[in-house]
């Protein structure tokens, strides 16, 4: 079988027709431009392909020479696509434009810029190089590696760009702190005090991260991006150093307390492998089945109510004085029971925000 290698056929300009037309009726340039009502100028510019053909040019030209005019406009664009394949001038235009689409299917452009995570310019090497940086990559065309264990609201589906980028903001900041070395006993004491700590609500919120530096990990607050679906956090290990970031989604007190446990779970009890980029993917599965998160999930219930949680009632005088056999805030309690019956409007005028708190701590301009 012999293969036969083709030459696409060279596309020449307009004006090279136009002068095969012109030639053949014995017309000059004047001539036509008299016949079609336009400069001079105007013709010889098209004949030595400076100057493009307009819908109401091909128009006249169609009149005078007995053509269509979307013939003479197809000329033109089927020439000006040849150009853009060759590199010329508007290749470099179309390239740009497809540079532009390529960074936002990788982040949410216009949301970063905004936060201050990417910077508000038009230069396409600086923006494309911020990219990079943010996502952990040295080129565009790979995929960020992120060996994560996250809570997130759409963990059937792959990572999303925010997701992506939200994680991407998270590391780049872990990446900037210094820390002790992680002590895992130091951390499963932590969370186990947490919840007392924590008894009198999100006032002392300011010092979580002081307090989980003291165990070798590193705390960081961001806000999730618009339609990041992360259920208010995530852990995960840099350069074995384990990082836990909060998006704090659902801004509620009870809410972050467990979901800062379940992270707490997720690295006492090695769940994270350091450089193990399966946990992308595979691992984050629904909380319901996967048995990691099942354990996680536990694990920070125990931390909540050792011994396992029991309660009489669900009026507020059972829910304080519960809180208090436990030693825990009562929209924990609160949140515990709205969780165990499904009455997600019960007492939340109790639950206190959190979120203004954590955007207040020692680390806060990470927004």
């Amino acid at each position: 079988m012999t293969t036969t290698n083709y030459t696409p056929a060279e596309v020449f300009p307009p004006g090279e027709y136009l002068r095969d037309e012109l030639d053949e009726r014995g017309w000059t340039a004047t001539e036509f431009a008299e016949i079609i009502g336009r400069p001079v100028q105007v013709v010889s510019e098209i004949l030595n392909g400076k100057k493009e053909i307009t819908t109401e040019t091909a128009l006249a030209f169609g009149d005078a020479l007995g053509t269509s005019a979307a013939l003479w406009l197809n000329l033109q664009t089927n020439y000006r696509i040849s150009r853009r394949d060759a590199g010329g001038v508007a290749g470099a235009r179309v390239s740009s434009i497809a540079r532009r689409a390529r960074l936002r299917g990788l982040v949410p452009v216009a949301e970063l810029r905004r936060r201050g995570w990417l910077p508000d310019t038009d230069d396409l090497d600086q923006l494309e190089k911020q990219v990079c940086q943010l996502l952990g990559i040295e080129l565009l065309d790979q995929q960020p590696q992120f060996a994560i264990a996250a809570r997130r609201s759409n963990s059937h589906e792959g990572l999303t760009i925010e997701q992506i980028a939200w994680l991407g903001r998270v590391r780049s900041i872990a990446a900037q702190r210094t820390s002790v070395r992680f002590r895992r006993a130091r951390l499963a004491t932590l969370a186990a005090k947490l919840p007392r700590l924590l008894q009198d609500g999100p006032a002392e919120g300011a010092m979580l991260e002081s307090w989980f530096a003291e165990c070798g990990v590193i705390l960081v607050v961001v806000e999730g991006l618009k339609g990041g679906k992360l259920d208010g956090g995530v852990s995960f290990l840099d350069d074995g150093r384990p990082v836990i970031g909060l998006t704090a989604r659902g801004d509620r007190f009870d809410g972050l307390l467990f979901t800062l446990l379940h992270e707490c779970a997720h690295l006492t009890l090695g769940h994270l492998v350091s450089g193990d980029p399966a946990w992308v993917d595979d691992n984050l599965t629904d909380q319901q089945t996967d048995p990691i998160e099942i354990a996680a999930n536990a694990q920070a219930a125990e931390w909540l109510f050792p011994g396992g949680f029991e309660i009489g009632s669900t009026n507020i005088a059972s829910i304080v004085e519960t809180a208090s056999r436990y030693g825990v805030h009562p929209s924990v309690v609160i949140g515990r029971v709205q969780r165990d019956t499904g009455q997600w409007s019960l007492h939340r005028r109790h639950i206190p925000k959190v979120r203004a708190v954590l955007m207040a701590g020692p680390k806060a301009s990470q927004t």
